[in-house]
């Protein structure tokens, strides 16, 4: 009798420890998601001290979740916002580590890299991409990008042709046809792309990459439309003016010229920038 009553005693308190460890489990995890969603709401606001802090703690209330690694990522991007690059990388380093086929973790690195100026090590890492996952979008722009600057006309093309088949509307494929054909000076060809862009959002790079179309074409009509509607919206763009000026210098009206390049410079110009502009 006494036996069964020290028996059943363990095991009450083996099922109230058992209970309590439940319970401080699912604490844990609840604490563990509010932090990750207070640090997704940190970072959309650009408080990233705040976000870095949030998942820090994510992190140590649940150090065995599988899911830190994502949140190393995201604790890199944070730190690389901050403009701590060195330690955004070694956090980045850190992450694919523990998941070295992890497009997302490659793709924040190769980000990194490029801002580090580490553009081989950032194409290399967006070939590993590829190779993971052929039908990727924004990385396969970025490989392109790098190749047609280093003058692998070769593999941007097809780099540029692949998002033209896999995702034809998106942004990514007429950014990419639109570079493609502008390095080239195949400047009628890369009209198409650049309205096609605007349509979608009125963006100054898209503006001023179909200005300077217009200009080489010498299709001064269209390029003063663009020029004025451009300036509606981006009344201080510095190479809005540059092009205006370049535009009035085709015109014949050089004191207006002159004007363009004075506020251009006002604006940040260089003297070299307006040399070519100038030269034109």
């Amino acid at each position: 009798m006494v036996f069964n009553t020290v028996k059943n005693i363990l095991l009450l308190v083996i099922a109230v420890a058992f209970l309590r460890c439940e319970i401080a489990a699912e604490n844990g995890e609840n604490r563990y998601f509010e932090l990750v969603g207070s640090a997704d709401s940190a970072i959309n606001e650009n408080r990233f001290q705040d976000a870095e802090n949030l998942l820090l703690e994510a992190m140590r209330v649940q150090p065995s979740n599988p899911s830190n690694v994502l949140l190393m990522s995201n604790l890199a991007m944070v730190r690389f916002y901050m403009g701590q690059d060195s330690l955004a990388l070694a956090t980045i380093n850190d992450a694919h580590q523990l998941a070295p086929a992890s497009v997302t973790i490659l793709s924040n690195r190769a980000r990194i890299y490029s801002a580090m100026g580490e553009v081989e090590k950032a194409y290399s890492d967006y070939d590993l991409i590829l190779q993971l996952d052929s039908m990727v979008i924004a990385p396969r722009l970025s490989h392109g990008i790098i190749a047609l600057y280093n003058g692998m006309i070769d593999v941007a093309e097809r780099d540029f042709k692949m998002l033209q088949r896999v995702a034809p509307d998106s942004e990514e494929a007429s950014i990419g046809m639109a570079m493609f054909h502008t390095s080239l000076n195949q400047f009628k060809e890369a009209i198409p792309y650049y309205s096609k862009l605007i349509e979608k959002a009125p963006v100054i790079e898209y503006y001023t990459g179909r200005i300077n179309c217009y200009l080489e074409l010498q299709y001064l009509s269209d390029a003063s439309a663009d020029i004025a509607d451009a300036m509606k919206l981006y009344p201080d763009d510095m190479e809005l003016y540059l092009l205006r000026g370049w535009l009035n210098r085709l015109y014949f009206r050089n004191d207006d010229a002159e004007e363009d390049f004075k506020r251009a410079m006002q604006l940040g110009a260089t003297p070299a920038q307006v040399k070519v502009f100038k030269e034109k």
